[in-house]
């Protein structure tokens, strides 16, 4: 199972193989995130592919982002960004 932590700041929670992604994940922890700092981070860093792209999943109570390269977002149905996002937004139920 993956695990995912959504609390006032997002820690690293290291590499996520893709294919992870597919099975259930577990939720720890609810209510406004800043995102950020994590966007910068992986912007940023040496081991993450200059090129990669970015996937963000969020209920939409989050800081306003500002995001360089290419990206999307999952979120849930009916959720809204505080801002006009550029990437794909992918809804889920």
């Amino acid at each position: 199972m993956c695990k995912f932590i959504c609390d006032a700041t997002s820690p690293d929670e290291g590499y996520v193989h893709p294919e992870t992604l597919l099975e259930k994940v577990k939720i720890k922890g609810r209510g406004g995130t800043i995102l950020q700092p994590g966007i910068d981070m992986i912007e940023s860093a040496k081991v993450f592919p200059k090129n990669g792209p970015i996937l963000i999943i969020t209920d939409g109570y989050c800081d306003r982002l500002s995001i360089k390269r290419e990206h999307a977002f999952v979120m849930p149905q009916g959720a809204r960004l505080p801002f006009i996002p550029r990437g794909e937004i992918f809804r889920m139920k």
